[in-house]
This record gives C-alpha cells, sequence and structure tokens, in this order.
C-alpha cells in the first residue's frame, strides 16, 4: 500500500551556525539541517490492490503516453511507442537527500530500462513546461550494451548519464526479480553524491556501491522534488506487450553528517605528530609519539603534559572501570594506569611471543578489549616475533585471541573501533587502504569479515558517532565519512594529514582530529559515540 509520512515538508528548516576561531578557508557551513524525520520511512508504496491505475498520489505527468496499471500485487508501465518510447509516472513525495529501495522485473529485458527519479521538478522530458530535472538511478537490459545500473540527471529536459556501473553490476534478465537500492545526498553546497547497486532478489546485497559518482549541476544542488518512474522501451515503431513492473517502494530520508557541520578549527600545530584523542570528562587526552608525550588539552586551547614518557603511546581508550589504557609502540605492549598513576602492563605476549607494536585499541561494555598491531612501531624488522600483523581481543578474564591475521607486506591493521550498538568491530587496513569490518558475538569472537570501503588514501585511526557512522582519518582527504554500512557521505579536509578523531566537549558534539603536527574540532550535528 501506498504511505506518506506528512511530517516530511517540500522544504528543510534552516539553522544557523556560529563558529568562531581559525577555520581552514575551503569549508563550507551549509545552512540546513537534517531532514526532518529523518532514518524514518516518508513513503512506501507496495501494490497491494490490482486495479487500471496506480493509487494515489501517482499521476501521470502531461505528454508522458504511459499505460499504467496495477496487476498481480505488482504496478505496472508500459510507454506508448513515439520517436522516444519513454512513459512517466510522477509523485508528489518531497525529497533532496534520500534513500529508494525497489523491486523491479523487465518483462523483456533486451529492450527495457526502468529509471526511478528523485529531486524531480514534475516535468516530462522537454514535452512539458517547464522542462524536466532531477536525479536518477538507471536500470536497463543488454539494448545499449550497457547493461547493469547507472546514475544520470535529467537537465533541461535532456537525459544525461553521469556514471555507469560497467561490468560491476548484474545484467537484468528478463521476467527476474531484482533490487535497486540508490543514495542521493549533498556533499556540499555544490556537490551531489549520487550512489546505486542492483542485485537479483533472491541473492544477498552486494556489500559495494557498484556507481558512485559526484554531480554538481547547478539547478539540482540542495533543491526538493517528488519522486518519479520512468518506463523505456528501444522500439520506435509498431506496439508494445511488455511492461515494467516496480513493487516494494520505500523513501527513507537521509541522516546526512555533514550537512550543518561546523569549520574546522585549529587548536594548535606546534606538535610532531600526534595521536590516540579520547575525551576524559571535560578534558581531551591525546599522543604526540615523537615526543614520547600523552598530552591533556584542556579546552578551547589549554594544553599541559600529562605522562612523559609515554613509551611511545599511541592509541588510548577507558577500560569498563575508567582507567587508561594506551598502546604503546616503545615497550611493544598494552599499558593501564592505575588510580595511583602507576603505570602497569596489561599484555605484551601472544603464546610467548612479543606484539609488534600496539596500535589502537577500543573496549566494549562487558570488558573485551580489542586492538590492532601493526608493525610501524618496530625499530627494525629482526625485532619481529609473530609472523603476522594482527587484530586481537582480550577479554575480561585476560584471555588473548588472535581475531585476524593479516599478512605481513599486504595489511596493515591500524585503527580500531565499535559500532555504538557494539554488534561491529570496523579496522582500517592502511596497507591495502580499505575500511574492514567484523560482526561481534555474544562471546566477543568476531565474523563475516567484508570490506566496507576500499581506495582510501592511508586510512589510519577512526571513530564513531551515534548514528553508527564512521570517521576515517586519512592522510589524503582529511576525515572521509562512511555509513555503518559503507555508503560514503564525503570527507572533511583538515589542514594537515589526519591520523585519528574521537567525539568530546558539551554533548558530544565536537570532533577532535589528531594529524601531522596538529591538532583541530569541528561541531558535528549528529553527536559521537564513545566506542
Amino acid at each position: 500500500m501506498t504511505r506518506f509520512n506528512p511530517a516530511l515538508p517540500a522544504v528543510l528548516a534552516a539553522c544557523c551556525l556560529l563558529v568562531q576561531g581559525s577555520v581552514l578557508a575551503a569549508d563550507l557551513i551549509l545552512a540546513d539541517q537534517f531532514e526532518p524525520s529523518c532514518g524514518v520511512l516518508a513513503f512506501t508504496e507496495d501494490f497491494p490492490s490490482d486495479g487500471p491505475n496506480w493509487p494515489a498520489p501517482w499521476q501521470e505527468l502531461a505528454n508522458s503516453a504511459a499505460v499504467a496499471d496495477v496487476s498481480g500485487g505488482m504496478g505496472r508501465m508500459q510507454p506508448q511507442v513515439s520517436g522516444y518510447s519513454l512513459g512517466r509516472l510522477y509523485a508528489d513525495v518531497a525529497t533532496r537527500d534520500v534513500e529508494v529501495r525497489f523491486v523491479m522485473v523487465l518483462e523483456d529485458a533486451t529492450a527495457q530500462g526502468v529509471g526511478f527519479y528523485v529531486r524531480q521538478n514534475g516535468g516530462h522530458l522537454n514535452q512539458t513546461f517547464p522542462t524536466g530535472e532531477g536525479y536518477a538511478v538507471f536500470v536497463e537490459g543488454s539494448f545499449r550494451g550497457m547493461p547493469g545500473v547507472g546514475v544520470w540527471r535529467e537537465e533541461d529536459g535532456h537525459e544525461i548519464q553521469i556514471a555507469h556501473s560497467g561490468a560491476a553490476a548484474p545484467a537484468p534478465t528478463s521476467g527476474v526479480p531484482f533490487r535497486v537500492r540508490f543514495r542521493v545526498h549533498q556533499l556540499n553546497a555544490t556537490q551531489t553524491l549520487l550512489q546505486a547497486k542492483i542485485w537479483p532478489d533472491a541473492a544477498a546485497e552486494p556489500v559495494a556501491w557498484q556507481v558512485s559518482a559526484v554531480n554538481n549541476q547547478p539547478s539540482l544542488q540542495g533543491a526538493t522534488g517528488g519522486i518519479a518512474v520512468d518506463s523505456w522501451n528501444s522500439a520506435t515503431a509498431g506496439s508494445l506487450s511488455a511492461h515494467t513492473l516496480i513493487d516494494q517502494i520505500e523513501i527513507e530520508p537521509l541522516c546526512n553528517p555533514i550537512r550543518a557541520r561546523g569549520a574546522v578549527q585549529t587548536i594548535s600545530e606546534s606538535f610532531q605528530f600526534t595521536e590516540g584523542p579520547l575525551w576524559r570528562g571535560d578534558h581531551l587526552l591525546f599522543t604526540d609519539i615523537p615526543a614520547n608525550a600523552i598530552l591533556r588539552l584542556d579546552p578551547p586551547a589549554a594544553i599541559s603534559s600529562f605522562r612523559m614518557p609515554s613509551d611511545q603511546a599511541n592509541g588510548l581508550a577507558l577500560n569498563s572501570d575508567g582507567l587508561l589504557l594506551a598502546a604503546e609502540h616503545a615497550s611493544r605492549r598494552i599499558s593501564l594506569t592505575d588510580p595511583g598513576g602507576s603505570v602497569q602492563t596489561l599484555v605484551e605476549f601472544y603464546q610467548g611471543l612479543r606484539y609488534n607494536s600496539p596500535n589502537d585499541l577500543a573496549v566494549a561494555d562487558d570488558g573485551d578489549l580489542y586492538f590492532t598491531d601493526p608493525d610501524y612501531g618496530l625499530a627494525n624488522p629482526g625485532l619481529r616475533e609473530l609472523a603476522f600483523n594482527g587484530l586481537f581481543r582480550v577479554d575480561g578474564a585476560g584471555a588473548v585471541s588472535a581475531e585476524w591475521e593479516g599478512t605481513v607486506g599486504v595489511n596493515q591493521p591500524n585503527g580500531v573501533a565499535l559500532s555504538p550498538d557494539q554488534s561491529i568491530v570496523y579496522v582500517t587496513d592502511t596497507q591495502a587502504g580499505n575500511l574492514l569490518a567484523w560482526d561481534r558475538q555474544g562471546d566477543g569472537s568476531l565474523t563475516s569479515p567484508r570490506v566496507l570501503a576500499s581506495g582510501l588514501p592511508t586510512p589510519d585511526g577512526m571513530c564513531v558517532d551515534d548514528h553508527g557512522n564512521v570517521y576515517v582519518a586519512t592522510w589524503g582527504n582529511g576525515i572521509e565519512i562512511y555509513s555503518r554500512d559503507g555508503a560514503r557521505w564525503g570527507s572533511i579536509a583538515i589542514p594537515r594529514a589526519a591520523s585519528n578523531c574521537a567525539f568530546g566537549g558539551p554533548g558530544r558534539s565536537t570532533l577532535y582530529v589528531s594529524a601531522h603536527e596538529g591538532l583541530y574540532s569541528v561541531f558535528m550535528p549528529v553527536p559521537g559515540s564513545p566506542y
């Protein structure tokens, strides 16, 4: 059935941000907040009743020449043959930053295609006034030699391909249901990111997006509009018998974490190589590895020494008792600072062999500690005792297990973080340029390893917000931000190569970023997770 959320207005509410301090000149602060009711389905359609027309609010646009009905619990469309055989149905459902999901069937994949538009202005090609505008995902068979999925825009009534999946996506097969997922959101005031994937309904959804592209068409930036479905056929003469079928439509407004963020503020650039930011109560702890120091920031900019020497501490965390843990390169251990301030060894051996150079760590509520152990901190390769670069778990009883054994020369596990519900463990593999994820089981063990994102430019540490978005510090693009399931939101440019991040401050709404020589802060509209 059709379900429309009336709380979703056509125009987004605006807010104002006042940001003071040193800012990165290239930053753009967007004035608008999240879509109202973001994360809640705004519209669904599952065509419960057969009939001669699609149910309201669907309507055929003027001059679209489509035959549309509901049969067998699916919406059917069939364009009338013309020089460009394309029919369009429109629904006045407000969209801007949204994810669209639907099921489609091509009765004749050799000749048909389906398009689904968002930010659509109610026009149909150049057959109406105003002419058509919007962003679309387009799925087609083999008739143009481009089977798979593509992202398109309609500009002044002309359909223009932005990017196509090529062989990364399966070709639709006649009569076989396929699922489509399509995301559109603003990266900044002048750019929109489009991502899409398609897969057989009977198969598992692929993790990776099969097509991803940025578009800067001015008339579509920040625009709101309705939704539209196109049915296309390669026939330009005669009559048609084949239909395209659509079902299980869902429109979900996205909670875009980078819209309405603040400007990047410089706290200090007087360090050598900062790492390990950790919010603790009312202050931030962080490390300067070459300086052999753990430092303290009392906001906004008062910096003092917390521990020196630090044994070249890198990542920091708090255990379930609130005591400070540190991953130390020089000592090749995880240390614990007791309530009296003395530093003790928590773990330094796995099966009698010393770790390479513990790098980053995360602690679950049940006491399980996860830490990465690349070989970056080894003074020379001859000091290596373990035959792998690993991800380790220390359970509440102190037992250590290797959850992942990365290949030396191929993998360098680096940053580690937990999802807010602690069901997922994220790890960056710096050498491979990947963001990895595992499902965390009840006993703390990890299963279902997968690559959430690839091609990251030297990914390092990371942090997670309360919506489950993952913020990856990279040496190339600043902070790269991904959704829980690997959809890319965009990036935040940082003046120096970013090394790690943490949320802190009032309401955990300040993103602190450590970097080569620098420490920075950014106001974020989504508060952060302590994990």
